[in-house]
């Protein structure tokens, strides 16, 4: 029987398509992340940043352990000053962490 293989390019790698391959940094990332530590991962271009950050915040959800993945790009690009960035970042934690705040 042939078996269909996936591949993707310039697109973040999904867990469960199968194509993910699971390396040191995730379990580094999951542990640190786990014991509420600051991490970071620098890298350069289509190297699997954000891959690796959905797959741990994937593994951080199964233990109920709450996330939120912040795009800073698509913050404040039509904000006039930077209290209305801040408050974007604070709308966008509040509602991925279902947090019961009102932002204003």
């Amino acid at each position: 029987m042939n078996k269909l293989v996936k591949f993707i390019t310039n697109a973040t790698v999904q867990a469960e398509d199968g194509t993910y391959l699971e390396r040191r940094a995730d379990g580094e990332l999951f542990q640190l992340c786990r014991q509420g530590q600051y991490a970071y991962v620098l890298t350069s271009r289509q190297m699997g940043k954000s891959s690796l950050m959905l797959a741990t915040a994937k593994k951080l959800h199964s233990e109920k352990i709450k996330t939120a993945i912040v795009d800073l790009q698509g913050i404040g690009q039509d904000t006039a000053n930077i209290d209305q960035w801040y408050i974007g970042v604070l709308v966008v934690l509040t509602d991925q962490l279902e947090l019961n705040l009102e932002v204003e």
